[in-house]
């Protein structure tokens, strides 16, 4: 078979799924990890979803049977445990270095999302952030680099943000005044949460627009996001992170200013001469 993970074959496949497959799929999306050493039986029960559901699963995605889908998922197991072992789906030059290949791997990512990008969903994220009364950014864990970086931005550039770190009671505070005419910004790396699933649902209920920042359609979809930008990366590896997220908040920011250029530029000015009073 075609060398890439089993989370992206699923990708690849999800559109061709049958609806109780994609079930299976989705939550195998969603809890990519936990899933890994589980059996036929014991992920049935956790999807919720027939033995011969997961059987049928694992041969639309090209495998002979349920067994050969778990080895293959097995192999993924110690790198996905062990950051350092992602070393080994990665090859050094003759002087040890792996530098080369990373760039060209990062290089190829860079090409497919300058190719693949969509200006209509880039306006209408713009548009919503700057006509939202309130903007919540959404980042749990490690998508909290996300949430730092454009609610900093965000901010400076006139759009009230308000960053949402938490998880549990905290959360549901942070997002109880949350209301219709404000957007709640979601960055779903690399599997989705309870937590998540709860905050989109609350802010479809208070009537507020939902865009998520993701790698999968599957996760959106599955969020109900309003819309959604997606960033694949060609290597899930600790050593990858968050290079493209990162450049499509930069984009993000780039293409605000763009559409509201007098309003971004006083806002950024009074911030400039405030810091110039200390």
């Amino acid at each position: 078979m075609e060398t890439k993970s089993i989370k992206q074959l699923i990708k690849d496949h999800y559109n061709q799924l049958s609806p109780v497959c994609q079930k299976v799929a989705c939550f195998v999306i969603d809890n990519y990890q936990q899933t890994m050493l589980l059996g036929s039986a014991e992920l049935a029960e956790a999807a919720n979803v027939s033995h011969t559901a997961v059987i049928r699963f694992a041969k639309s995605l090209g495998f002979s049977g349920f067994l050969e889908y778990r080895n293959e998922l097995k192999k993924e197991y110690i790198t996905t445990q062990k950051v350092y072992s992602s070393l080994e789906t990665m090859h050094p030059d003759s002087e040890g270095s792996y530098l080369n290949e990373y760039f060209s791997t990062v290089k190829r990512d860079l090409d497919a999302f300058v190719s693949g990008f969509d200006k209509n969903i880039l306006d209408d994220f713009c548009l919503s952030l700057l006509n939202a009364d309130t903007v919540y950014i959404m980042g749990v864990g490690s998508d909290e680099i996300v949430t730092d970086f454009l609610t900093n931005y965000l901010n400076v550039m006139g759009i009230k943000t308000i960053p949402v770190y938490q998880e549990g009671l905290t959360l549901r505070e942070r997002l109880f005044l949350i209301s219709e005419n404000d957007v709640l910004f979601l960055s779903a790396f690399p599997t989705t949460m309870a937590d998540e699933y709860w905050a989109s649902e609350y802010a479809h209920k208070r009537g507020a627009k939902v865009l998520i920042l993701t790698d999968s359609e599957i996760t959106a979809r599955s969020l109900h996001a309003d819309n959604y930008a997606l960033v694949r990366e060609h290597s899930d590896i600790f050593f990858n992170s968050y290079v493209l997220p990162m450049l499509f908040c930069n984009t993000l920011i780039l293409h605000l200013y763009e559409l509201e250029q007098e309003r971004t530029s006083e806002s950024m000015k009074a911030y400039h001469e405030m810091l110039s009073e200390e």
